[in-house]
């Protein structure tokens, strides 16, 4: 059972479940069937395999109907769907789907006996006031809340893995750090149009400050693995109630990140950069200014503490207890994404 099988993620997750990756790593688990609940309805976009049985509905993790209609003879689920907001603006849906809407998935796997939930969580409920610098999963969850996306991951997480009990319902947490690659409907494809729109004219930080990035299909591999971890009576202990940091130790200054998918597409990137200290104030400032005029503002402390300064991980937990190690290599992954930014239509000036 996958629920937000339709997303960025989803689809990739969706088709190594129906084994399209024909060099798949071994210990991935086999399952018969394969069920995908989102709110819009799900076409695959990668080709399949007949050998698994595929469905899919529509349905709402608001709704504990549609989660036990989905659910039913479920014996492992892989919850994914989530809201991705960081503006400042309140958003009701938030809390709705990444908190309660995650309560909802625990309670219903509990009613109908699913025996393993995978949650897909994020590095961000580690994100405070403080820098990160290879951190692993002993950082406690921050004290000081810096966005409320924050605060609902870190509630989702908890209540997942709080229901974890190795006799019933086995869960775990996998927490990507930043995901790109084809198709990612988000980081490269709105940075690559605002910086040749002009909206970006700094280059935020002296650029020593470290962004981690992953591959898409590193992430669904620790979740496979994940999974695969929890079905073991041998490992289903270990795992279970855990979270895991999962990247592949390329952690980059996020514009040379960017770079390559610039120069892809002849987008200039800024020549100047604008100093922490100097860009702590602006964030302050456009906060003020939200408050006062109620209005959007392009850059606060959240894109700050994320892009600004030090902000990655360690996957040595995921390595020892997932047996997890990148599937997809820094430099095959930045070919794949090339290959599809050459040619993805993008809403750029002239």
């Amino acid at each position: 059972m996958v629920i937000g099988g339709a997303g960025f993620l989803g689809q990739r997750l969706v088709a190594c479940l129906l084994g399209a990756a024909a060099d798949a790593p071994p210990g991935w688990p086999r399952f018969d069937a394969v069920h995908v609940l989102d709110t819009v309805p799900f076409t695959p976009r990668d080709a399949v395999s007949s050998e698994v049985a595929l469905s899919s509905s529509v349905g709402d993790v608001r709704s504990r109907a549609d989660l036990r209609a989905a659910l039913a003879g479920a014996d492992t689920v892989f919850h994914l769907a989530s809201i991705v907001d960081v503006g400042l603006d309140k958003n009701p849906l938030i809390d709705a789907v990444n908190v309660d809407g995650t309560r909802n998935v625990v309670a219903v796997c509990q009613e109908l006996g699913v025996r393993q939930l995978v949650y897909t969580s994020s590095e961000d409920v580690v994100l405070g006031l403080e820098p990160v610098s290879f951190g692993d999963e002993s950082l406690p969850y921050p004290d000081v809340l810096v966005h409320d996306y924050v605060r609902t991951k870190i509630a989702g997480e908890k209540s997942v893995l709080a229901a974890n009990d190795v006799n019933t319902l086995a869960t775990c947490s996998v927490r990507p750090v930043h995901l790109y690659g084809p198709h990612d409907p988000h980081a490269i494809k709105v940075s690559l149009t605002e910086i040749a729109r002009g909206k970006l004219p700094f280059l935020l930080g002296d650029g020593s400050a470290r962004f981690d990035v992953v591959y898409v299909d590193n992430v669904v591999h620790a979740h496979l693995l994940a999974a695969a971890r929890l079905m073991d009576p041998a490992t289903r202990a270990s795992v279970g109630g855990q979270a895991f940091f999962v990247g592949e130790g390329n952690a980059l200054n996020y514009f040379e990140f960017l770079r390559p998918y610039a120069e892809a597409r002849g987008v200039q990137l800024p020549k100047h950069h604008m100093p922490y200290g100097l860009l702590a104030i602006v964030a302050r400032g456009m906060e003020l200014v939200h408050r006062v005029f109620r209005v959007n503002v392009p850059f606060h402390r959240f894109h700050l503490y994320i892009l600004g300064r030090d902000f990655y991980f360690s996957n040595e937990k995921a390595e020892r207890l997932l047996g997890y190690t990148p599937w997809v290599t820094p430099a095959e992954g930045l070919e794949r994404t090339l290959s599809w930014i050459r040619v993805e239509p993008l809403d750029l000036p002239g």
